[in-house]
């Protein structure tokens, strides 16, 4: 009975995001205000580099409650308006709260000033990030055991990826998609946290990757468009839109106050679900590869970091003047929202490639 009264995807979904909007701009001033009482001094999350912390010394009493007010307006916002009866609904919502809780930990001893815990350890939040991708891959393919509705996935469509821009198919086997979606999710949703370093980046980064991924996942849903426009059609796409969109109407309103000077900060329960559901969206739509594309970005933020390490392990030397890469250009005179600037507009960029590409502009 409630499926039926439910308005079309593209409608709800619209919704969903003033929804989740109205929501973080409700949430985000009373959790700053509870921050700042409760907060003793400055945090304790000081860089290894003097420069750098000389640059973002007035950050440092900026409330870390952004990633919570998110957090609350998308889960609210898609249990409102999206189908429970879809796998994908909550598949979607798993992961966000599941890394959310990760980043908690951090946050809170960072935002509250407690002496009590230091969060979880590097190592901790990377199995944890692992065991989430494990769940998701393994979530789906339990799904497609089972019959997902009309239009299930098969094992053997759910564990193929589409090179873009081509109708090539790429077999993975069952082992390998579990394999290929742990490592995705793991790396989407670090990237994202590594990219987070500067007020609006990450947050704008993501709504350009967010809004691709609302476009395919809505034309996923419609096998006769799909088809003609060279796309997967995929099951629950419709209500995976629906959480989509909650997301970008929370990542708007979260801007509004990240945005420089930054109010407040998303902080790790705001960056890793961004990256892990941006990659559980990727998963759900088949549009996996692309994904290297709409989110250059956070690609090349965390590549930055990764020839850092190995540079310096390997000859002594630096790549970069500061790693991930945004730290980098701040190194070398550029102002902080020149470096936001500039790296928006890479991103719109990427995001406008990775849409051509899916839609066979390259085949």
């Amino acid at each position: 009975m409630f499926e039926s009264l439910l308005p079309s995807a593209f409608i709800r979904a619209a919704f969903a995001a003033m929804t989740a909007l109205g929501a973080v701009a409700f949430l985000i001033p009373w959790l700053a205000k509870e921050a700042q009482r409760r907060q003793y001094g400055d945090r304790d999350d000081k860089s290894d580099s003097d420069t750098l912390n000389a640059l973002h010394k007035g950050k440092r009493r900026t409330p870390i409650v952004g990633g919570i007010a998110m957090l609350g307006g998308l889960v609210a916002s898609s249990l409102l308006w999206a189908s429970w009866s879809q796998p994908a609904v909550w598949l979607l919502l798993a992961v966000a709260v599941g890394l959310a809780a990760l980043g908690l930990w951090d946050d809170v001893a960072k935002t509250f000033g407690s002496k009590r815990t230091a969060g979880l350890s590097p190592r901790a939040k990377l199995r944890g990030q692992l065991a989430i991708g494990l769940g998701l891959g393994g979530a789906l393919l339990m799904l497609s055991a089972w019959g997902w509705g009309e239009g299930a996935w098969s094992a053997e469509s759910l564990t193929r990826l589409r090179v873009p821009g081509t109708s090539t198919l790429l077999p993975l086997g069952t082992v390998g998609f579990l394999l290929f979606t742990t490592i995705l999710l793991t790396g989407s949703s670090n990237a994202v946290n590594l990219t987070d370093g500067l007020d609006g980046l990450a947050g704008g980064c993501s709504l350009v990757a967010y809004g691709v991924y609302f476009i395919l996942s809505s034309l996923a849903a419609q096998p006769i468009l799909a088809a003609r426009l060279g796309l997967v059609a995929a099951p629950g796409a419709a209500e995976a839109a629906v959480v989509l969109g909650a997301q970008f109407g929370a990542l708007t309103g979260f801007l509004v106050f990240n945005r420089h000077p930054a109010k407040v900060f998303m902080g790790d329960t705001g960056s890793l679900p961004l990256g892990g559901v941006l990659a559980a969206s990727a998963v759900l739509c088949k549009q996996e590869l692309l994904l290297a594309i709409v989110g250059g970005v956070f690609v090349a933020e965390a590549l930055s970091v990764m020839l850092q390490v190995a540079s310096f392990k390997l000859t002594g030397r630096r790549v970069f003047r500061c790693a991930p890469l945004h730290h980098h250009f701040e190194f070398k005179g550029w102002p902080e929202t020149l470096v936001v600037t500039r790296f928006h507009a890479a991103a719109l960029l990427l995001g406008g490639l990775g849409l051509w590409a899916s839609l066979g502009g390259v085949a």
